[in-house]
């Protein structure tokens, strides 16, 4: 071989070796930084970074008593990444029977990168739990890192003092969580959406035999806190043109509307539903816990889907 061939070939040779794809893969010594920001009676709000660009599971669980995780770290970890596929799985399978099939791969779907700030919710009061990550090869779907694991307890009940206030004005509505002290709460996780009565009357769930409007809304916002990572999650105030540009919904002149608004801190412990009619670009109303006609308070004490809790 000429001696000019060779060494280009053999430059070829340790530059593959250096841009190996595989080679961030396989560093043992990842770690996944847990910091939990704060904990409350049925969500956990956590914070998860690496000390290198990798992909990590991070996950949360009851704490079974007579199972140590860190004494059988392989075996926990590869159950944990099986429990996870089977949830992709099932996704994935609902999403092609509705006909979608631009389906996000595991690692993009069950998978983090980067800095996660995450809210673990739907748990249980005053209940022991298992917050852990590791780092996973995107492509074997195998461990690559150590467990990181620690123990979380939750509170007897909930922490957080917030209800919320609600405005229209013009297109646009305004979202208010606020404390006891009529102080706007910034770290607090909730959901709210809005939909116009002859849409709700075009549900079939909405027959008068069947489901109240009221009773509607707690089925949609149930669905959305049992999947949070699907719903858009808000924080502070928030402000949202109704105008069917830069939102989902068009306000129309005329049209009443009804506003649900509910907070991940328990099941529907805060939670307002608002009803008003739109009167066009003129529309002013500040909505507040004493504004009896159109703050509805006729949410049940038990509901035969779900148990409320005020």
């Amino acid at each position: 071989m000429n001696r000019h061939y060779f060494y280009i070939f053999l430059l070829q040779i340790v530059l593959l070796c250096a841009c190996e794809p595989e080679a961030k893969w396989t560093d043992k010594d990842i770690e996944v930084n847990i910091s939990v920001k704060n904990i409350s009676a049925a969500f956990i709000e956590c914070d998860f970074s690496t000390n290198k660009d990798t992909y990590y599971l991070i996950a949360i669980e009851p704490i079974k008593k007579g199972i140590d995780p860190m004494a059988h770290q392989k075996q926990f970890m590869m159950l944990a990444l099986d429990s996870a596929n089977v949830e992709y799985i099932i996704w994935r399978n609902q999403l092609l029977q509705n006909g979608e099939f631009n389906i996000a791969p595991f690692s993009s779907h069950a998978l983090r990168y980067g800095n996660t700030h995450h809210f673990f919710t739907g748990l249980d009061k005053d209940t022991d739990y298992w917050i852990y990550a590791f780092a996973v090869n995107p492509e074997t779907l195998e461990p690559i890192s150590k467990l990181h694991l620690m123990t979380v307890r939750t509170a007897k009940r909930s922490t957080m003092d917030v209800h919320f206030e609600y405005r229209v004005k013009g297109n646009w509505d305004y979202i208010y969580p606020v404390d006891g002290n009529g102080k706007i709460v910034t770290g607090f996780p909730y959901i709210a959406t809005t939909r116009d009565s002859i849409e709700l009357a075009e549900d079939t769930l909405l027959t008068p035999e069947i489901v109240s409007p009221t009773e509607y809304f707690i089925i949609l916002l149930a669905g959305q806190f049992e999947y949070p990572d699907y719903s858009r999650i808000f924080y502070g105030v928030q402000a949202i043109e109704n105008d069917g540009i830069n939102s989902y919904l068009t306000f129309e002149e005329g049209h009443t509307y009804y506003t649900c608004i509910g907070g991940f801190d328990g099941n529907f412990r805060q939670i307002a539903l608002y009803k008003f009619v739109w009167n066009g670009p003129k529309t002013n109303y500040y909505f507040n816990e004493s504004d009896d006609a159109n703050l509805i308070n006729t949410i049940p004490q038990e509901d035969r889907w779900w148990e409320l809790e005020y």
